[in-house]
């Protein structure tokens, strides 16, 4: 998510400077506005889209510690101290600023909606045809404004035909070139990206560019240029617009006024002019499409499947754990590079785990473990994190979000702090996740079935693949 809003606001930024110091001041209209709603849709689809022009490292799914273990002692070093649970909130920083996020926004789109249902309700008033416009006179709305083939005039506008006439000719034009589509599209957009400033900078410019071209084809329907200019500067006082609608007096009188007695460039200037264009949005499309590609390095995770050979852990926990850590095995991809302590049934001290956790310095580090308690009606999954400062914070987070992936699965019993010896004795962040107990009916049930094992695997995979999206 990150990545996406990074990339979304350099392209739109990037474009917007293209179109401010190439295109603004040409007579190209109609360029213009093709330019500005196909580069501000395709910038924000381009960081979704992916061309590959490196070729992605292929993962590595599996590195034994068979031949790594013997180097080391046989026997385990455990130093366990006090376990204190931490109170973690389910509303982390992301999750807070998501809710935030979700909450502006629907009161954007309650906004939004709320202006469609008001003009909706202006077309139900009496009008009468003029052409291909509906003409509704109302002594609300000082400015004339359209919504397709509505037009909203006020009633002592059309006492000066000459005024009238102009008005009429302008807001035909809006209607004819479904400029309401537009406003509707910028928008809605606004309503989910409402923080990024250019993509107010780029409703401005094509509402503006909506007014150069109303302006400049009714002067070619017959309209007197000296006297349309002077119908701008007498209606330039009036402000107000009903929204979501074209506004024949929206923008600065100023900048229509130059663009109305603006000569047009010389056509090899304007051929030239947009080529450049076309070529600069061209490189900016293909750098944000291709950003996964520069950046191809991808996640690496170690999993640690607990137990193994001699020590069979909490019943048949080394087996499930081991199982669940081959199916993630077989998941990894360009995205998230899987590195296993172990593939099939050994044991390994772990001062070996250790050791080996921190000569491959990954992002992450996972240990699979079950739980087992003497009341079998308790259940649940946790996960704990150790004491190291270094990494304590960062572990907290990615802690919180692989139990949070688990609660289609299993109830969740939080994050807790432990100075376990994997945990307190690796250089890099490190989760221990008890993926239910064995002692539990259901838990138990779901954690030998292999249907569902693969599920718990794809879950944590999706943790993973969240948590990459934070680096």
């Amino acid at each position: 998510m990150i990545d996406y809003i990074f990339y979304t606001f350099v392209s739109l930024g990037c474009s917007y400077l293209v179109y401010f110091f190439i295109l603004k001041q040409e007579k190209t209209f109609q360029f213009n506005r093709f330019f500005l709603l196909v580069s501000i849709s395709l910038c924000l689809l381009a960081p979704l889209l992916e061309i590959n022009t490196i070729e992605a490292l292929p993962s590595i799914t599996e590195i034994s510690l068979q031949d790594f273990e013997k180097q080391h002692i046989s026997e385990e070093i455990i130093d366990i101290g006090t376990i204190v649970e931490t109170e973690t909130s389910r509303f982390t920083l992301s999750s807070m600023l998501w809710y935030a996020y979700l909450v502006i926004s629907m009161g954007f789109l309650l906004r939004f909606t709320k202006n469609l249902v008001d003009i909706i309700k202006l077309t139900k008033q009496n009008h009468y045809r003029l052409g291909n416009l509906k003409l509704v006179e109302t002594n609300d709305h000082k400015n004339a404004s359209s919504f397709f083939n509505y037009l909203f005039i006020n009633s002592e506008s059309l006492i000066n035909e000459d005024y009238s006439k102009s008005i009429i000719q302008h807001e035909l034009v809006h209607s004819q070139e479904w400029h309401t589509l537009d406003v509707i599209f910028m928008e809605l957009l606004l309503c989910f990206f409402w923080f990024n400033p250019f993509m107010q900078w780029f409703k401005k410019a094509i509402i503006q560019n909506h007014e150069f071209i109303a302006d400049s084809q009714t002067v070619a329907s017959g309209i007197d240029l000296q006297s349309y200019s002077q119908t701008i500067i007498t209606s330039g006082h009036k402000e107000y617009r009903v929204p979501l609608t074209s506004g024949f007096n929206f923008i600065q009188i100023k900048n229509r006024i130059i663009m109305l007695h603006q000569s047009k460039s010389s056509p090899l200037k304007r051929t030239l002019k947009i080529t450049l264009v076309t070529l600069l949005f061209a490189g900016i499309f293909v750098f944000s499409c291709t950003y996964k590609d520069i950046n191809n390095e991808p996640f690496v995770v170690v999993i640690d499947a607990a137990h193994g050979g001699k020590d069979s852990g909490n019943s048949i926990e080394k087996d499930v754990v081991l199982d669940i850590s081959n199916i993630l095995a077989s998941l990894a991809d360009e995205n998230i590079q899987i590195i296993q302590t172990r593939s099939h049934d050994e044991f390994l001290a772990l001062r070996a785990r250790v050791d080996f956790i921190n000569n491959q310095k990954p992002d992450l580090f996972l240990s699979l473990h079950c739980n087992a308690y003497k009341d079998e009606s308790i259940s649940g999954v946790e996960a704990y994190c150790g004491t190291n400062t270094n990494t304590n914070l960062m572990s907290l987070t990615y802690a919180e979000m692989l139990i949070e992936h688990q609660s289609g699965h299993f109830s969740s019993r939080g994050v807790k702090q432990a100075r376990l010896y994997l945990l307190n004795n690796t250089e890099v962040p490190g989760v221990l996740l008890e993926l239910g107990f064995l002692t539990n009916e259901n838990d138990r049930k779901l954690l030998t079935n292999n249907v569902q094992q693969i599920k718990i695997a794809k879950s944590i995979y999706a943790g993973l693949m969240e948590i990459r999206d934070l680096q």
